[in-house]
């Protein structure tokens, strides 16, 4: 056997035992093995390698407190793991996270939160003796939708005779994207009374010749005016 193939067998021990330790020491192990150097030995058959240990020093959940959702919806947090070499990584997946109310809100092992009623949770991370800074979760109520928008409209297109009614509606255009009748949650409105009435229900009654504006309003919103013409019977 030449030189070149004992030094090759030399050198198969270091690669083998830098791969092992690194499949074995996982992103938040507490002791990474770092090569630091390689030393050859007086002879051509073998190599030594220094090595370093590298411990885990801190554990950062890299979300602001406090985190505020509203119920019914999920956080992902993370975390991140500082060495004492000054080197970092992301620990999300390795460490264990907890919740300090579970019936508030329970974290997952990957640090997925999912709320399950109203209030305040803490939320840490820890892995080999090393806990995470502590995390505020705030669950608040589902906000209401907000009206945005009032469109009324009438059931037919013609004149109003005295003595006669017809039936108005409106509809509510919400933030959230739904559309609801909401014909009799609004406050209805004729300009001319005298003209015609218009009930809280959306009907209007015709009582003199001449014209009157309808509109209706809800929580700060006006809706369109339609304008009515009252005549003889």
């Amino acid at each position: 056997m030449n030189g070149k193939q004992l030094k090759f067998i030399g050198y198969f021990p270091v690669a083998a035992a830098l791969l092992v330790s690194t499949l074995l020491t996982g992103a938040c192990s507490p002791a990474r093995t770092t090569l630091t150097g390689i030393v050859p030995r007086t002879t051509a058959t073998t190599d030594t390698s220094t090595t370093a240990a590298v411990r885990l020093v801190s554990i950062a959940i890299q979300q602001v407190s406090p985190v505020k959702i509203q119920l019914g919806g999920t956080v992902q947090f993370s975390a991140m793991g500082t060495y004492s070499d000054g080197s970092t990584a992301d620990c999300t997946g390795s460490v264990l996270w907890n919740s300090s109310d579970s019936a508030i809100a329970a974290i997952s092992y990957s640090g997925l939160a999912t709320t399950a009623t109203l209030g305040n949770t803490d939320i840490t991370a820890a892995g080999n003796g090393v806990i995470s800074n502590v995390v505020v979760l705030e669950i608040s109520p589902v906000a209401a939708a907000a009206l945005t928008s009032v469109a009324v409209s009438r059931s037919i297109v013609a004149n109003l005779p005295v003595g006669k009614t017809e039936q108005f509606s409106a509809l509510g255009s919400y933030s959230d994207g739904t559309i609801n009748d909401i014909t009799s949650q609004v406050n209805w409105t004729s300009t001319y009374t005298d003209v015609a009435t218009i009930s809280a229900a959306g009907l209007a009654t015709g009582l003199k010749p001449g014209q009157t504006d309808i509109f209706a309003t809800l929580s700060g919103v006006t809706s369109n005016d339609i304008t009515i013409t009252v005549v003889s019977p």
